[in-house]
């Protein structure tokens, strides 16, 4: 007999972050929701994430990307934390350590991401 969870089950999973609003470029990993501001370098709103086919398998929530943030703040950019604008639900990955400067015009981007619940096995 196989194993089937179906792809509402496997959504509802997912259900956590579908009002992940914003992104933040972090230095060092956020502990908690309220660490997510101490931490961020720069932040930008973007559209929630969608629900979709996962890849190889399951179902995944897709991120946009954010182009062109301003940095707001110096430092070695290691995390990428996507959150709710208010609330305390929020996800953290690493990103490739870059060192940020803030001078009012620097910029930096977030590209499209997901977060993947794989199927059953």
């Amino acid at each position: 007999m196989a194993k089937v969870v179906p792809d509402a089950g496997l959504n509802e999973g997912l259900n956590y972050d579908t009002n992940f609003n914003r992104v933040a470029v972090c230095a060092g990993q956020p502990t908690s929701f309220a660490d997510i501001a101490a931490r961020a370098l720069c932040t930008a709103t973007i559209a929630a994430p969608t629900l979709g086919a996962g890849s190889p398998d399951g179902r995944q929530s897709n991120y946009a990307a954010a182009n062109n943030i301003v940095i707001a703040t110096s430092g070695t950019a290691d995390h990428i934390a996507y959150y709710e604008n208010a609330g305390t639900r929020y996800v953290v990955t690493t990103c490739a350590s870059t060192a940020l400067t803030a001078n009012g015009s620097n910029t930096v981007s977030v590209a499209a991401g997901s977060r993947r619940i794989g199927a059953v096995s």
